[in-house]
């Protein structure tokens, strides 16, 4: 009979220990293998590149223009009024005519008064030489009409000039299309020859001016093509050329940007004053090869690449070839290619960013193997006067297990493993002294028979 119950000990004794042995072999870590720098290789292409600077700024009227008076005189009718759009030659502004009637009326009075002076002089020069005066008073009865002569003419100049003044001057008219934006004059008052009396500007005529980064000023030139957008349109791109550079650059926060005003060539449903992204292409090369900017390096004013270098026979397994560099001569650029114009033709590749792989296994070497990823979140231990200690842990991805197993060297002790996949633990042990039991049970799926 103790024969018996020594074998079916034992029995429980060698699935226990298997049981327990499985369970090792599954959860304990696995060593990581050893990690497999794998060259990152980067093949040289054809591609176009374009260079482009970008700025921000806001529209504004290319430009105003101030229109100047052609003619002294008094104000008659100003057409011209604040804001009002008027077309190239639309009249503006009329003059009156000069009131001359009281100077004319004493001017053509003194011209009748010289006529019948002139008549009377020359009759008695008549006389004079009809009665055989000396040739002394005929020569003086000679100037006395001469002068009269001109001063009939003064006269008649000055009553032409009156019946002239009388006239209104032409009427001042737009020399361009647009928007009046100042009126300087008023009807009746009077206006001097080159006064400023209007300003016009043209708000379908527009620029964006934005701020360019002093080290790019010196690659953007008058009439390189640019595209604008305006926050208010975002919808619209509008296309024009660099119209304008300034030649003396602003310093904020220690940054010194310079003007750059590009004219658009058509501005629909866009106004002066609103906000404006620019973009200005300073240079485009096509079908010409390529790298990305990263795989070439600078030094001392050259440029070179890493080349993948011929295995070593002699070191050890798994090793990466040690990379071999090649000077290149390059091209333009922009934030994400390079020309490379000689050192590399096209097909030939370059050692890019170093990836560290695992092997084989495709995971790079900060991932964790999903069997190594478990945890422990809680650990309970109760303790009485009576000796009885429970422990609960669980430990699995998507299973359960229990295994209750008693053993007799006068105590009783029953072990409860579950696991499941809250990745919670807990361990129950009870031990009883002076207890004997002569079943066991090991079961698996959380029942016990």
């Amino acid at each position: 009979m103790r024969s018996k119950k020594a074998i079916w000990i034992t029995a429980v004794t060698v699935v226990v220990a298997a049981a327990a042995a499985a369970a090792i072999y599954h959860f304990w870590p696995k060593p990581e293998p050893a990690p497999i720098i794998v060259p990152n290789l980067i093949t040289v292409q054809k591609d176009t590149i374009s260079v482009q600077i970008k700025g921000s700024g806001a529209t504004k009227a290319t430009e105003q223009t101030i229109v100047y008076a052609a003619d002294q005189g008094n104000v008659n009718q100003v057409l011209g009024k604040l804001n009002m759009d008027v077309k190239k030659g639309q009249v503006l502004m009329t003059y009156k005519g000069t009131d001359v009637s009281k100077d004319m009326r004493q001017r053509t009075t003194t011209l009748q008064q010289q006529q019948s002076d002139l008549h009377d002089k020359q009759e008695q020069y008549k006389q004079l030489v009809m009665d055989g005066t000396s040739q002394t008073d005929i020569d003086s009865a000679r100037l006395g009409i001469e002068k009269a002569k001109t001063d009939i003419a003064s006269t008649e100049s000055e009553i032409a000039q009156l019946q002239k003044d009388q006239i209104p001057h032409n009427p001042l008219v737009a020399p361009v299309s647009g928007t009046i934006t100042k009126v300087s004059i008023v009807p009746g008052g009077a206006v001097s020859n080159g006064a400023e009396v209007f300003t016009i500007v043209d708000y379908h005529d527009l620029s964006a001016t934005i701020q360019v980064d002093e080290m790019n000023i010196p690659k953007i030139h008058t009439g390189m093509k640019a595209s604008v957008q305006l926050d208010a349109l975002p919808d619209q791109t509008y296309t024009g050329r660099v119209s304008a550079i300034a030649n003396e650059g602003s310093i904020k926060n220690g940054v010194s940007t310079f003007a750059v005003t590009i004219h658009l060539d058509r501005a629909p449903n866009a106004k002066a004053g609103m906000s404006a992204q620019a973009t200005i292409f300073v240079e485009e090369k096509k079908n010409i090869p390529v790298l990305p900017l990263e795989t070439v390096n600078q030094r001392d004013g050259k440029y070179f690449v890493q080349l993948q270098g011929k295995p070593d026979p002699q070191a050890p397994a798994g090793t990466s070839p040690v990379p071999v560099e090649k000077e290149v001569k390059v091209g333009i650029h922009n934030e994400s290619l390079i020309e490379i114009k000689s050192g590399l033709k096209e097909g030939d590749q370059v050692i890019g960013p170093e990836a560290d792989m695992f092997g084989d296994t495709g995971l790079s070497m900060d991932s964790s193997d999903a069997a190594m990823d478990t945890s422990s979140a809680d650990t309970g231990t109760a303790s009485d006067t009576d000796s009885s200690t429970s422990t609960d842990s669980s430990s699995s991805t998507d299973s359960s297990t229990s295994t209750d197993s008693t053993d007799s060297t006068n105590s009783n002790t029953s072990t409860d493993s579950t696991s499941s996949s809250d990745n919670s633990t807990s361990t129950d042990s009870t031990s009883t002294t002076s207890s004997t039991s002569n079943d066991s049970t090991s079961s698996t799926g959380g029942s016990s028979q």
